[in-house]
């Protein structure tokens, strides 16, 4: 028995000794892989010596003797703090995630390499001119100076038993490919959504739930669009819109998606964003100021990495050269070697994405054997090529991508034509590096110069000067289109429609310096008339949260960045003050109390003399919301359906920011010429869609406990956590409450809202503001790892600039 003891104990001690080590193997690398904070480092590629000063937040002010010393130094900062983010951003458009993560990343890799974006970037990087070349190339030897001075590599590769591939110039390329495909549709999935209805309803049915205006609409030209009227004659029912027989699908199984409630109550968020200027006619300083928050998906780390540069810039001015010091601050892209977004002393610059038409989808004629398609010349052979997709843990796999002359095959439509993808990002204006340029800009208009000059998804960017000027356009290159190519997909085989080249630099649309002295952009549409006709409508959001910034703005004659910053906190639930007010007289009966007795409580809720807001305690803004979402979703369910049914690249989130006229119109109306009610009465389904609400909000809960915040609640993680969930405590954000919502300027969801906030007037940028969420560094025992993210959770104002330096690191050149 002792024996036994003493073999028991030894390997106990033995397995201890084993876990301990094992243990101690694992903290020293994943120590080793934080970033190099303080002390002097030899860097190959750099000129001259460049110094990276951190502060208590990790915010990175790089000096040095040129711009592409910066750009060296900008890339080993990058690869030490966030190489594995920027290796997840190459791979998400080269179509690589599966070499990484194995078969569970197959299908979408495969989706994405129809786009061929590898091969696009090495177009892209051979055409550059010499200088972006130069700047790409000191970029890449940075970060892989970077990479090469971790003692070990970024931790997530040790989670994941892999080993981190060197970057090339390329990846920078590929780096913004993946914003392309973060902020315009890779898939076309839109068009060949508003072809399918345009296709299977009737003229004046496909027109009203299209609409081209709404009373949302808040151009900055003022201009206005109508919606469609009502259609006269009767609506189709949902069995007849089923051109392909399948009226014997029963509408029980879709019940079952729309009655999961996580998704039914997802924000209907969009990438993109809110920015407003307002000239120095308006503030104490004379300088204009600008504000900017990016909506995208939130996760660890953060989407931009802050950072300021100094540096000097030479310029020739007739005989002699002048020498310059550039200090630019605001916020990089990991990945790429330029200031995104931020302020340089003369100019402040920032951005919401556009939601032109930058892409169409092309209905093709083929011969008997869909071995050619029929262009302008002729019939031509398709192209093929074959793409090898690496798979963690498995065999390669090959594909052959399919093409024509306009672009990839992507599918075929309901009728079984085989469809083509026109689109910017294929083309090799889609990216260049000018928008450095903009370091250097020293007025609004020399900014919207340099904006109509560079290859990035196409954005509005909205410029305030020290002057006090302000200014908008598009940045990013602008299709000519010809013919009848706009919002649903057609044939080009006849050579009537067509893309003619890209807008010249002067003919963009513009605005600059508005009479009232206001600038505001927020997804929806910016512009009418001429300018309008240029842009084309590519979906554009709903125009609540630009109207209400515009409101805002209005209301007051002088401004400060608090004032601000105040607009881009507002979470008033102005769009929704007019579904309370429904509810309470259209819904809420005498004769629909009387038969519901849990409805009073509801009308009490609602008569409540507080202002309508998505206020963390607000449980009158969830019941609202989410009746809304429900009734719409009961008003287009068989429609919905139907049509999923007849294409299944029918998707009616592409959609669903349109949908709010034709649906207000019609619970307003309620008209007896509407077949796809799927109940009695337009009060039956009213009632309907308020239980259903109350019911999911009283699970396990009295009604009065369940708050906004509740609901929307943060869930801001790594991409590693869910797989691991052991280590979700050190790696993810803690879960907030958070106010705001879709429809309002302080954007906000659970893993969605401003990825940065940025409140900056040109020549003052001491009293700038910025937020952004999770932190500067991706590393967990980093020692600024999550600091400044609560002050972006409560919307507590901190600074533009950098703070006092804590870290210096010395990069000496060879």
């Amino acid at each position: 028995m002792n024996k036994i003891k003493k073999i028991l104990t030894g390997f106990l001690l033995i397995s201890l000794l084993v876990l301990a080590t094992a243990l101690t193997w694992l903290y020293s690398k994943v120590d080793s892989a934080l970033p190099l904070l303080d002390g002097k480092k030899t860097v190959f590629g750099l000129k001259n010596t460049a110094i990276i000063e951190r502060d208590q937040q990790g915010i990175a002010t790089i000096k040095a003797e040129s711009r592409a010393d910066i750009a060296v130094a900008l890339g080993f900062v990058h690869a030490q703090e966030r190489f594995f983010q920027m290796d997840l951003l190459r791979r998400n458009s080269a179509g690589e995630l599966a070499s990484l993560f194995g078969v569970i990343a197959l299908d979408y890799d495969k989706s994405i390499r129809k786009h061929r974006f590898r091969d696009r970037a090495r177009a892209i990087v051979a055409q550059l001119p010499q200088e972006q070349l130069d700047l790409v190339k000191a970029y890449t030897r940075g970060v892989n100076q970077g990479l090469k001075y971790l003692s070990s590599s970024p931790f997530e590769y040790l989670l994941l038993q892999q080993e981190p591939v060197q970057w090339s110039e390329e990846d920078s390329i590929l780096t913004i490919f993946s914003m392309y495909i973060d902020l315009q549709y890779h898939d076309g999935k839109r068009e060949r959504t508003l072809g399918l209805m345009k296709a299977v309803l009737s003229g004046d049915v496909y027109a009203f739930l299209d609409p081209k205006g709404s009373i949302w609409d808040a151009p900055i030209d003022g201009s206005q669009l109508s919606p469609a009227p009502m259609p006269k004659e009767a609506w189709p029912s949902a069995t007849s819109v089923n051109l392909d027989g399948k009226n014997d699908i029963a509408l029980a199984n879709n019940t079952q998606l729309a009655n999961k409630i996580a998704n039914r109550y997802q924000g209907e968020h969009f990438p993109g964003s809110n920015s407003w200027a307002i000239s120095g006619a308006l503030t104490s300083t004379g300088s204009a100021i600008l504000a900017n928050d990016m909506h995208l998906g939130i996760r660890v780390p953060n989407t931009w990495f802050r950072a300021s540069f100094e540096y000097p810039h030479i310029t020739i001015a007739g005989l002699k050269s002048v020498t310059e010091q550039i200090k630019v601050t605001g916020a990089t892209l990991p990945g790429t070697p330029n200031m995104v977004i931020g302020s340089n002393g003369h100019i402040a610059w920032g951005f919401t994405n556009s939601y032109g038409d930058y892409s169409d989808v092309i209905v093709l004629t083929t011969n008997a054997d869909d071995s050619q398609y029929l262009t302008p010349t002729g019939y031509q052979d398709f192209t093929f090529h074959k793409q090898v997709i690496a798979i963690k843990g498995q065999k390669a796999q090959a594909i052959t991508v399919k093409e024509t002359i306009w672009g990839p095959v992507i599918g075929k439509n309901h009728q079984g034509k085989s469809l083509a993808y026109r689109w910017v990002a294929h083309d090799k204006e889609a990216v260049n590096l000018t928008a450095t340029q903009l370091e250097q800009a020293k007025t609004v208009e020399q900014a919207l110069d340099i904006a109509a000059r560079s290859g990035i998804p196409a954005q509005n960017i909205l410029v305030a000067d020290k002057d006090g000027a302000i200014g908008w356009t598009i940045m990013g290159a602008i299709p000519i289109k010809k013919g009848a190519v706009g919002e649903t997909p057609q044939s080009w085989s006849s050579g009537d429609n067509r893309w003619q080249g890209y807008l010249i630099p002067s003919d963009y649309p513009r605005i600059e310096n508005p009479e009232n002295n206001r600038l505001w952009t927020a997804n929806s549409r910016v512009v009418g008339g001429e300018m309008y006709e240029k842009l084309g409508n590519g979906g554009y959001a709903l125009g609540a949260r630009a109207k209400q910034i515009k409101d805002n703005l209005l209301a007051q004659e002088q401004f400060d960045e608090q004032a601000l910053l105040k607009i881009g906190l507002d979470d008033e639930a102005v769009f929704l003050q007019r579904w309370q007010q429904f509810i309470l007289e259209t819904v809420l009966t005498e004769q629909v109390l009387t038969q519901h007795n849990n409805f009073a409580q509801v009308k009490t809720l609602l008569t409540n003399p507080k202002v309508l807001r998505a206020s963390i305690d607000s449980v009158s803004y969830r019941l609202v919301r989410n009746f809304r979402i429900n009734l719409r979703d009961s008003v287009f369910f068989e429609l919905n359906a139907s049509l999923k049914n007849i294409d299944d690249a029918f998707n009616f989130n592409s959609i669903r920011h349109q949908i709010e006229v034709p649906l207000w119109q019609l619970i307003n109306e309620q008209p007896k010429n509407f077949m796809m009610l799927g109940e009695n009465s337009w009060q039956e389904l009213f009632t309907k869609a308020l239980t259903l609400t109350l019911k999911d909000m009283s699970t396990n809960q009295p009604l009065d406990a369940a708050t906004w915040g509740q609901q929307n609640s943060s869930a801001i993680k790594h991409p590693l956590s869910s797989a691991l969930p052991l280590l979700h405590y050190w790696l993810d954000m803690p879960s907030e409450a958070l106010a705001g919502d879709s429809y309002m300027p302080r954007v906000q969801g659970k893993a969605f809202g401003a990825s940065e906030r940025m409140v900056v007037s040109p020549g003052h940028e001491i009293d700038g503001i910025f937020h952004m969420p999770t932190s500067q560094s991706g590393h967990p025992w980093s020692p600024y790892y999550g600091m400044g993210h609560s002050d972006w959770e409560q919307g507590i104002a901190s600074p533009f600039l950098p703070g006092k330096t804590q870290y210096t690191l010395t990069l000496l050149s060879y």
